[in-house]
């Protein structure tokens, strides 16, 4: 071997070490490409598995908000209630939950309502899916008819049928939950159940969502002849193994990427290798983090609320059954209160401001109530406007001090662009282990007790208490009973109060006041029965009745006006004012004599359909007073919009005006300003003789209350106004009474 022949020998060996070395590496790199890219495509499974699995439970919870529910039960039985059902059972799921298609079955399986392609359609759409829901239905009465009940931890209140389909080619899952009581006392047989069904497709909107959100890049439902080579698929199966539904998306593979991006640098020198080398443990490094904060991100969406960032529902259910498990194994854990809070007249901003409004008010009252809670508490958004709290280690006392906060707190003027909003707030309490050591149990107990409080007049908290779940039952007889009494008004009636101008000798005008017997229980209190009818969408019926016969009895009547009180929830129906009219229009009664009796929270927000309301009315001579002044936070100058005619000053200003100069120096100024702005004022309440001298020196020009009268039937006021022109104020007040 000469010495060329040995140093070209010595040249390649460095060159085929290399060639080796980078062999070895390349080999090396490929392997740890392929695992980081096979870790990746199931990791991407695992996450889209996962997703399209809660598909199934999140529909079957989200129909149960609707579905599991005393009202739903009812309502499904009465006349012309389409527009209700499209409320809650249809267009709303669409709206809210992204449901497809939705239908509402009868106790025979006949369709009684249908939304299809995003609208109402006639219920006769129903027929053109029959032939693959039927089998589901079946499934699900079997299911009732046997009493089958959810399975333990599925987190479901109610049974259902939920399974995977195609509709017209499309895959969709199918859901099917029955219209049942949430309370248990209203019970009924398989063929007596209404059924609701809800679809929703997996492509499209769904498939394009769960891209999106999970980061799979061009998800697509795809059959097996479709697949393209290299991307990711998965697929589910129907329970019954008859229908395979393959979804597929374009795989991520960071190694190779990674290999683009490091192979120049190998190349180039063992430095640049080096380097590559490092990229590769930093990229991979990013990888892992991203990947975990992705599951992270999965994990905290599936628990928190996304308005308000709360933990939610489900959240809550972990939270109390741990809470439950932990006193059950150590009987001697300290109490702990479980509160539920639920916004008042919250529908009503909602209905009056709309929905994003709401959406601020809830976001601003998730601070407020944040502000206020001790470290240890834990706050919940069960959704809609409902919230709980968790407070461990509390007193009674403690308890009781946090819950006035939060009411006191709530109640203040929230600040919106269209301007302030009212709200308030309703507690109900139930405490582990006293009130027991169920999950459900103590939660059930809650909420009896916030139903209680709510019937108590709102903005109160009640802890719970054996007797609340009488009183439960005696409130849902009441209800009905108002249902009933609705019908045909024969049990009810309406009281006129006279009103006299100050220092008058004559009667000057009435406020109409409904009054309902009872066949069972007797007379009931309006406080009781209008908030219901409010509550239940009785009141519009309601009002126009005590407005069409207050004008048919006043229509005879030599007086000023006939006052009527006017629900907030009547001032929304953008009909409201043409019914108005129509009623005029039949008793001939003048409209000039008409006084509508508004409160200032109805009026505070200045909706465009309330001042198109009033704004009609005032056009053909009708009068506004505002009821309860100063109670609410309008201004004079909040109210220019409307004419108003008459302020009426609350009584609890006027109980005291004999002995607080407070109240008499803000009764003054009340009357002062009215006179100001070319209104007049009615004082409520006047129950002694030194209160009525003091008002009439004040200049108050009307007043009402038992010194003067109670509220009577429509013969007494026809004898009263038979005899009373012309006598002593003194005299008139003592007929008045004895009338």
């Amino acid at each position: 071997m000469n010495k060329h022949t040995f140093s070209l020998l010595r040249l390649f060996i460095p060159v085929i070490a290399m060639l080796a070395f980078l062999l070895a590496a390349a080999s090396s790199l490929f392997w740890i490409t392929r695992s980081i890219d096979l870790e990746a495509s199931n990791r991407q499974k695992d996450v889209a598995q996962h997703a399209i699995s809660q598909l199934s439970s999140s529909i079957a919870h989200n129909q149960e908000s609707s579905t599991f529910w005393d009202d739903a039960v009812i309502k499904m039985t009465e006349p012309d209630n389409e527009e209700w059902i499209d409320e809650n059972l249809g267009s709303w799921m669409h709206t809210f939950f992204g449901m497809d298609k939705l239908f509402v079955l009868n106790g025979s399986d006949q369709p009684i309502y249908a939304f299809d392609n995003a609208k109402i359609s006639p219920r006769e759409a129903y027929f053109e899916y029959a032939q693959i829901i039927d089998p589901f239905v079946k499934s699900m009465r079997s299911a009732i008819a046997s009493g089958e009940t959810p399975a333990e931890n599925s987190g479901l209140q109610s049974i259902g049928v939920t399974d995977y389909s195609f509709i017209n080619s499309r895959p969709a899952l199918i859901s099917i939950k029955p219209i049942i009581s949430d309370s248990g006392e209203i019970d009924l047989a398989s063929e007596q159940t209404y059924l609701h069904v809800a679809i929703q497709f997996l492509d499209g909107t769904f498939a394009k969502k769960l891209s999106h959100d999970y980061a799979l890049p061009g998800l697509r439902v795809v059959s097996s002849a479709q697949r393209l080579p290299g991307d990711i698929a998965i697929s589910v199966q129907s329970k019954s193994g008859g229908n395979t539904i393959e979804f597929e998306w374009s795989a991520y593979r960071p190694g190779i990427q990674l290999v683009k991006s490091i192979a120049p640098f190998i190349i180039v020198s063992a430095v640049m290798l080096l380097l590559g080398s490092l990229l590769v443990s930093w990229f991979s490094y990013r990888r892992k983090v991203d990947q975990i904060e992705n599951e992270c991100r999965v994990r905290y969406l599936s628990t928190h609320d996304s308005l308000t960032a709360l933990p939610n529902r489900y959240a809550f259910d972990e939270a109390v059954e741990a809470l439950c498990d932990e006193i059950r194994q150590q009987p001697a854990s300290k109490q702990t209160a479980i509160m539920f809070l639920d916004l008042d007249r919250f529908k009503q901003i909602n209905d009056v401001f709309g929905h994003q409004s709401g959406d601020q008010v809830l976001v601003e009252i998730t601070r407020r109530l944040q502000t206020l809670l001790p470290a240890e508490a834990m706050l919940f958004r069960l959704g809609g406007n409902g919230f709980t709290i968790l407070l461990r280690g509390c007193s009674d006392d403690e308890v009781n001090h946090l819950s006035n906060q939060i009411i006191s707190s709530v109640a203040a003027p929230i600040d919106l662009r269209e301007g302030q909003v009212f709200t308030g707030i309703s507690i109900g309490v139930s405490f582990a282990p006293l009130h027991g050591t169920d999950h459900h149990d103590l939660v059930r107990k809650a909420d009896v007790a916030l139903f209680h409080a709510k019937a108590a007049g709102r903005g109160h908290c009640s802890v719970f208490g054996d007797y609340m779940d009488e009183a439960l039952q005696h409130q849902s007889r009441i209800e009905a009973g108002l249902r009933f009494a609705i019908v045909d008004k024969a049990q009810f009636s309406i009281h006129y109060q006279p009103k006299f101008t100050c220092g008058g000798t004559h009667l000057n005008s009435v406020e109409a006041l409904i009054r309902w017997k009872h066949p069972e229980y007797g007379p009931i209190s309006p406080k009781i029965f209008i908030p219901i009818a409010e509550s239940n969408g009785l009141i519009g019926e309601l009002g126009l009745w005590v407005l069409e016969t207050a004008c048919c009895d006043a229509l005879h009547w030599q007086l000023d006006h006939v006052a009527i009180n006017v629900s907030p929830l009547q001032l929304t129906d953008s009909l409201f004012a043409l019914k108005v009219k129509a009623i005029l229009g039949r008793t001939g009664f003048p409209a000039s004599k008409l006084e509508l009796e508004l409160t200032e929270t109805s009026i505070g927000g200045k909706s465009d359909v309330l001042l198109s309301n009033l704004v009609d009315l005032a056009a053909v001579g009708v009068t506004f007073a505002i009821d309860d002044f100063g109670t609410g936070s309008s201004s004079f100058e909040r109210l220019k919009d409307v004419k108003f005619n008459r302020i009426k000053i609350d009584q609890g200003f006027i109980r005291e005006i004999t002995k607080s100069r407070n109240d008499t120096e803000i009764v003054r100024a009340m009357i002062a300003l009215a006179h100001a702005n070319g209104l007049q004022s009615t004082a409520e309440g006047v129950e002694t003789e030194e209160q009525l001298s003091l008002l009439c020196s004040l200049g108050c020009d009307e007043l009402q209350g038992y010194l003067l009268g109670k509220p009577k039937s429509r013969e007494k006021i026809d004898h009263i106004l038979l005899n009373n022109s012309g006598v002593d104020p003194h005299i008139r007040t003592r007929m008045i009474a004895s009338a």
